[in-house]
């Protein structure tokens, strides 16, 4: 009896488990190289090294020009030119922390994979940097809207915080129509809404 009891508590907490929890993404190329924002492998890797230096972080962060995309790219060649110093060994992937100004070089433990657990906020998955590996439809588009603050010199993790945070804000103020999940396209910083097509 015990242990029947036992599995119908395990059926139940899975019901209620979300679906936002087992959201998987692919991740953009750039120069080849599979580039994690706001999220992390599913395949397992190792973290080889840093693949940027604190001053090259403080250049990155303080240069108001470059797109997120131009700025991914000269990431991938500061880590390239970092192997040829031999400061890191040659690597797979880069995981950016926007969050922690850091970047890492890894190198995965089988075949490279461009699959991504995705970062929620709250109940809702953001994708940056990629597309949902699941089927979906678009709810509205919403153009760029970060906070004052954010937009006068706010670092690229200080709008994209600031904008998640108000049109979530929003959808729970009924504002907007519900929605499952947020893409932030990388030129723009526009926002899709979007809710999952139904298995």
């Amino acid at each position: 009896m015990k242990r029947i009891l036992i599995v119908l508590l395990s059926f139940v907490l899975l019901a209620f488990t979300s679906d936002t929890e087992k959201r998987i993404a692919i991740v953009e190329k750039v120069s080849d190289v599979p580039v994690f924002f706001f999220s992390k492998p599913v395949a397992k890797y190792d973290v080889i090294g840093k693949a940027m230096s604190f001053s090259d972080m403080l250049k990155m962060a303080s240069d108001q020009k470059s797109n997120v995309r131009q700025k991914a790219e000269k990431i991938v060649k500061i880590a390239q030119k970092r192997v040829e110093n031999s400061k890191i060994t040659a690597f797979d992937a880069l995981i950016i922390e926007l969050e922690n100004d850091k970047v890492f070089a890894i190198k995965f433990k089988s075949e490279i994979s461009k699959k991504a657990k995705i970062d929620n906020y709250g109940d809702v998955p953001v994708y940056f940097f990629c597309e949902p590996n699941d089927k979906y439809k678009l709810v509205k588009k919403l153009d760029a809207d970060f906070s004052l603050r954010a937009k006068n010199g706010g670092s690229l993790y200080d709008k994209i915080n600031s904008m998640v945070k108000r049109t979530i804000k929003k959808r729970k103020d009924l504002e907007l129509e519900y929605f499952d999940a947020i893409i932030i396209n990388p030129d723009d910083l526009s926002e899709k809404l979007i809710n999952f097509k139904k298995i």
